[in-house]
């Protein structure tokens, strides 16, 4: 008898603490991991602000049973996830706030009721970016939610960990391309032919056009002032594209038949250098979600500067192109 009163009484203290030690613990979990990524900011900002891109690292994406539904915004405030597997269970991702290349808010709910926030902020370095990811699991139920705190933060954090280097070996493996920036520039004025090709003849058409624009120069003793530009006045790969070819030229000229001069007004543009050989599709595409992600107005037209001859660099990695998007 005396065994099983002290077997009674450690079972009823159990339970007691069981109640009592939940009173003073906390209703949600904070779990936090970061990593530095060497990347441009905005390559690893694109990852996380579409959900369509989480499949590439997410460690919760594991599950080979998941099912994935997008809903709402193609990316950005407002985009939605739902996701349902065996593992991963049933859930659903919704971005509340998207501050481009810095900061990243989503909601979080599970299938029953309970949620939390999710916050990503991103801080450009040196060495490329530094992405902090923090889960705030709110809502903890008393008294057992609360008692499995620690178990529930001892869980979540490797994943958090596991998946950022899952990112950062994903976006460390694109395309590298340069940051784009806003700068200011200046009147350019030159000599130039206006001509239209299909994509496949732009390196051809160019080559002739610059070769006539060159030989009237040096007829002239004209004075060049910079690199051969390409104006591109629309893009349609599967027509005609109208493409001026231009060399700057400085000083009074005056052009001759199909030769013209040509000015490009001084004002502010979206620009990215670009490195590596003449197809700089992949610079573009960073320069349009750049300019849809600041929301930003461009002209009709953009430019592309030749700064390196390839006649004198034949390493084709080494060759420079020099992109603008003017802005209204």
């Amino acid at each position: 008898m005396k065994v099983l009163k002290i077997t009674s009484v450690v079972i009823l203290t159990i339970l007691a603490l069981s109640f009592i030690i939940p009173l003073f613990m906390p209703e949600e979990a904070v779990v936090s991991s970061s990593i530095n990524i060497e990347a441009n900011p905005s390559l690893v900002f694109h990852q996380v602000n579409d959900y369509h891109n989480w499949s590439n690292w997410s460690p919760f994406d594991e599950d080979s049973t998941i099912v994935n539904t997008y809903e709402g915004a193609e990316k950005g405030v407002g985009a939605v996830r739902q996701w349902s597997g065996k593992t991963a269970g049933s859930g659903t991702l919704t971005i509340l706030e998207s501050e481009p290349y810095k900061y990243i808010k989503n909601k979080l709910e599970f299938e029953g009721g309970s949620g939390g926030i999710g916050e990503w902020i991103f801080v450009e370095n040196e060495n490329g970016v530094n992405v902090s990811w923090t889960i705030t699991i709110s809502g903890l139920s008393y008294p057992f939610e609360r008692l499995l705190l620690p178990l529930i933060k001892s869980m979540t954090q490797p994943m958090l960990l596991k998946g950022l280097k899952s990112l950062k070996v994903y976006v460390e493996k694109q395309p590298q391309i340069n940051k784009v920036k806003i700068v200011e520039t200046p009147l350019i004025t030159s000599l130039a032919i206006y001509d239209s090709t299909t994509v496949e003849g732009i390196g051809a058409l160019l080559g002739k056009n610059y070769g006539k624009i060159m030989t009237y120069i040096a007829k002239k003793g004209f004075d060049i002032s910079g690199a051969p530009i390409a104006v591109y006045h629309n893009w349609d790969p599967a027509g005609f594209i109208k493409i001026t070819a231009a060399i700057p030229v400085n000083g009074k000229f005056k052009g001759r038949k199909e030769i013209k001069r040509f000015e490009i007004e001084p004002g502010k543009a979206a620009f990215v250098k670009h490195f590596g050989g003449y197809n700089t599709e992949e610079t573009h595409y960073a320069i349009d979600d750049y300019i849809e992600d600041f929301n930003l107005k461009t002209k009709d037209f953009i430019w592309e500067v030749y700064v390196t001859d390839p006649a004198t660099e034949v390493d084709s990695t080494k060759w420079q192109t020099d992109i603008f998007y003017p802005l209204k």
